[in-house]
């Protein structure tokens, strides 16, 4: 699954289930129209500012959009999660490697 695809998969749809046209979207967030169809096409990938603005325009969640009906990343996230909830020494390990780099 490629992550840029689906999630420009989800935009798009959200976009039009508000009868919003690319052109109409892309005034909205601030950006080109071909900008956003290179986004909903999954050529490039949305930035954090344009992703909280199309959430903004499209009226939902940045999770919502992250929702993909293949589960693998979402499967992959939780066990992770359930991983590092589990393993606290890693948590702190990682707490500390992010410390130093920052």
């Amino acid at each position: 699954m490629d992550i840029k695809k689906e999630l420009g998969k989800k935009i798009k749809e959200k976009r039009l289930r508000l009868n919003l046209t690319q052109e109409e979207l892309a005034e909205k967030i601030g950006i080109s129209p071909k900008s956003l169809s290179q986004i909903e096409l999954g050529n490039n990938f949305v930035s954090a500012q344009n992703l909280e603005a199309i959430c903004i325009a499209l009226k939902t969640e940045p999770k919502s959009l992250f929702d993909f009906a293949d589960s693998n990343y979402r499967e992959n996230f939780e066990i992770i999660s359930q991983k590092l909830k589990n393993n606290k020494t890693l948590l702190n390990k990682i707490s500390k490697i992010i410390t130093i780099i920052e």
